[in-house]
């Protein structure tokens, strides 16, 4: 009788606590990030600044481990290690995979775009808000968007001298996407595959004559210390987005603050990342300048001759003609869709 007493007595002790560890906040979460970057250079900085917001954004409630330099797997396996659970969010390079992310891969196809940050972040912003068909390529491999930015315009660094289009004549010259090779044939130039990794080396044996890819990730990879003659085009935008994602099964296990952090840190960190984006181009200009490269600046008519070939033309029918025997409802209206939301943010 003693002892039921003395568990009665306890009792509203017992109801309190349970009460206090019912409102008690919710335990830290620890997320790891897979990328195929480093961390000291533009790519790394953009995601480092998202890791940061979302730590701030949630109090430090979310911890970020990230993954640098591939060292927990190659860029083009992060999707598939994403979806699989390997790791919780991964960096996503939209050329990587062409038939997953096809109607992603449609960026390609319009060379032109905005040439300053703001518009270009608003453009890719849009691509989602108005092109449903778009993150549901992501949520069929089991993950979705949680962050997007933007790199560097395009330029071409090259063994010799090129200063017009018409120097690209005949050089083999490296892109990453098919859209884009065929884009450097119609150009005058032959086109040519080959891995990331064997580019300087490439460069410095002959086995390409020049590279065609963002100025930053020319300047980060020393392309343009084996090839220094740069042939920057300031409004040939690298339309795709870098994305970070997550796995879906772990964003459905988060709690609704958590969430929400996730979109107050993609605000922030696209903020900060602008001031970067910015700077970054003058600071490599400035260092090319000082290495005593020979850059060239296309004009206006050489950029509106690259984006009117006619394999633009040819690039959006093949696209079209894949898309729809993939599945896709009416391709044409996607490509509209990228058509308008381009112009508009270019008329910004």
């Amino acid at each position: 009788m003693k002892e039921f007493s003395r568990l009665l007595a306890g009792a509203p002790a017992l109801v309190v606590g349970l009460a206090m560890a019912s409102s008690a906040p919710a335990q830290s979460l620890t997320l790891s990030f897979a990328t195929n970057t480093a961390p000291n250079n533009m790519r790394g900085e953009a995601e480092t600044m998202f890791i940061e917001e979302l730590e701030k954004a949630s109090d430090g409630d979310i911890a970020v481990v990230p993954y640098w330099g591939a060292s927990l797997m190659e860029g083009a396996e992060i999707m598939g290690g994403v979806r699989d659970g390997v790791a919780d969010m991964g960096f996503v390079n939209i050329n990587y995979y062409p038939n997953q992310l096809l109607l992603n891969s449609a960026y390609n196809l319009f060379p032109k775009g905005p040439a300053e940050y703001e518009n270009i972040a608003w453009a890719f912003d849009q691509m989602y808000e108005r092109i449903p068909e778009l993150d549901e390529e992501f949520a069929d491999q089991n993950q979705r968007i949680v962050y997007k930015y933007g790199v560097t315009p395009y330029a071409g660094v090259f063994k010799s001298p090129v200063e017009t289009l018409d120097d690209m004549e005949g050089l083999r010259v490296r892109a990453a996407s098919r859209w884009y090779l065929n884009l450097l044939e119609g150009a005058g130039a032959t086109p040519v595959s080959m891995p990331w990794g064997d580019l300087y080396q490439g460069l410095q044996t002959g086995s390409i004559d020049g590279v065609f890819t963002n100025i930053d990730g020319i300047h980060r990879a020393s392309l343009d210390e084996a090839a220094p003659n740069v042939y920057f085009m300031p409004d040939l935008w690298l339309a795709i987005p870098f994305i970070i994602t997550i796995n879906e099964d772990k964003w459905q296990s988060l709690s609704a603050e958590q969430q929400e952090a996730f979109a107050t840190a993609a605000e922030n960190a696209g903020e900060r990342f602008a001031d970067v984006w910015d700077g970054t181009i003058d600071r490599i200009l400035q260092e090319q300048e000082e290495a005593g490269y020979n850059i060239v600046t296309a004009s206006d008519e050489a950029v509106e001759t690259f984006a009117g070939l006619p394999e633009v033309e040819t690039n959006q029918e093949m696209w079209s003609e894949e898309a729809s025997a993939a599945g896709a409802e009416d391709p044409a209206a996607i490509l509209s869709q990228f058509d308008e939301v381009i112009s508009e943010a270019i008329g910004r």
